[in-house]
């Protein structure tokens, strides 16, 4: 009787808890600090020059990426949800089922943010190359809708471009990794579209390498800048980032990168690689060097683009997706599989939905990892709670049982090692409320 008093204390004390605590939360805007800094090898070996890379590299010219982005700029305004919006979505996917890609919209429904207050519905739009022995996948994404007042050329039909420009060059050939090519629709809204879509990429348990984002990459004020280039990544990521280095230099392509890290913790983030970093994804983001004048404004036309240098930002970006897309990924790659976001957890059993992003475990559960091996095994796995180490699992599957007195939110963290010592983590918010720690 005693055991089952304190069970049914601990659920009534998490309920209560639980009903003060589901909120949902709405991503906007942050960035990090950059430092400037010339390409660089590392450890890595020089790239091997590829046919198929310098071939993909001579289609993307200014006449094919012209087309494409004067086509976005006649359907302005591009607000998410208006007539413009919808007509350029049918565009991309047009162009898309010509390139013989596997195409589809997905429909969504999202409240914008405090800015747009509305209920807002639209679609994104995905070509997916499939690969021919992996089932990992690379995506090229970039946001298509605008603000109302502005023809968008620059934000984001410039990356929008990109990506169709991308598309049209690599479906001429096969990759080993399945290639995905995304144009995304209330970014400007708060993220709503790609927050659809990086969360249709969790529950299917999509294995992505990486997530290449481009948000304004046409645009130079000066000849100084338009040598320069944004390259932002996740941690785990620097390899990748080391690799475009390479690629920049070995194609000839020439930009001086202004390289950080994207901050995985911040509450907010400058454009659509957050949603899939609040997904637990890896993601690299790519913006033009220079703080354009005309975002947000009737000025941001034709006339203020820069095509030579969107050609060279956007042969960068399709390098960098056929490079990774025929690679043996080296690294190691990490996620919390268990418990999973957006659900709640009562003994260790999913209970029921809560709000996006959020994870709640009543009583004790088990903390699983996801690991995912690269060019060797992985060997050990530590499982930290709020930054203190507690737990190392050397037997695959890699797994720690919480069992600790909590009535509050706490950081879990997973580090994978594998045999030549390279690592990967992942980390995950979860509240636990353990009042009773169990025997």
């Amino acid at each position: 009787m005693k055991k089952i008093s304190l069970k049914i204390i601990n659920l009534a004390f998490g309920i209560l808890l639980l009903l003060s605590t589901i909120i949902s939360a709405t991503p906007s805007i942050q960035t990090n600090q950059e430092s400037v800094i010339s390409s660089k090898n590392n450890h890595f070996d020089l790239i091997n020059i590829d046919p198929k890379i310098e071939t993909i590299l001579e289609t993307i010219d200014e006449n094919l990426l012209r087309g494409y982005l004067e086509t976005l700029v006649g359907y302005a305004p591009r607000y998410t949800g208006t007539f413009g919006c919808v007509k350029s979505a049918e565009y991309i996917y047009q162009r898309f089922e010509e390139m013989g890609l596997d195409t589809r919209y997905q429909n969504w429904t999202a409240f914008g943010n405090r800015h747009h207050p509305h209920i807002f519905n639209s679609q994104n739009v995905e070509g997916k190359k499939l690969g021919t022995n992996s089932d990992k996948i690379v995506i090229f994404n970039a946001h298509y809708d605008a603000v109302r007042n502005t023809p968008g050329a620059d934000d984001n039909g410039g990356g929008t471009a990109a990506v169709l420009a991308a598309a049209y060059a690599l479906s001429q050939f096969s990759f080993q990794h399945t290639i995905k090519f995304v144009t995304l629709s209330g970014e400007e809204m708060g993220l709503l579209g790609s927050h659809a879509y990086a969360k249709e990429c969790y529950e299917n348990n999509d294995n992505i390498i990486v997530d290449l984002n481009a948000d304004m990459i046409a645009y130079t004020e000066t000849p100084e800048g338009g040598k320069k280039f944004r390259m932002y990544g996740t941690p785990d990521v620097e390899w990748i980032m080391d690799s475009i280095e390479i690629i920049n230099t070995d194609y000839g392509i020439d930009f001086i990168f202004i390289r950080d890290t994207l901050n995985e913790e911040a509450e907010r983030g400058g454009s659509d690689y957050f949603s899939f970093i609040e997904y637990g994804y890896e993601a690299v983001a790519f913006f033009e060097a220079e703080w354009n004048q005309h975002m947000h404004s009737p000025e941001d036309n034709l006339d203020n683009i820069n095509f030579s240098y969107l050609v060279k930002t956007t042969r960068l970006i399709a390098a960098t997706m056929a490079y990774l897309a025929d690679l043996d990924i080296p690294n190691p790659q990490v996620r919390i599989e268990s418990p999973k976001q957006g659900k709640l957890y009562y003994e260790g059993l999913e209970k029921r939905e809560i709000a996006d992003l959020k994870t709640i475990a009543i009583d004790d559960i088990w903390i699983w990892a996801d690991d995912i091996p690269g060019d060797a095994s992985i060997v050990s796995a530590e499982f930290y709670y709020d930054d203190i180490l507690e737990y190392i699992d050397t037997e695959p599957p890699f797994k720690w049982h919480f069992n600790k007195l909590s009535v509050r939110k706490h950081k879990v963290t997973v580090i994978v090692y594998d045999e030549v010592g390279r690592t990967a983590s992942a980390f995950k918010y979860i509240r636990f409320i353990n009042i009773f720690k169990n025997r």
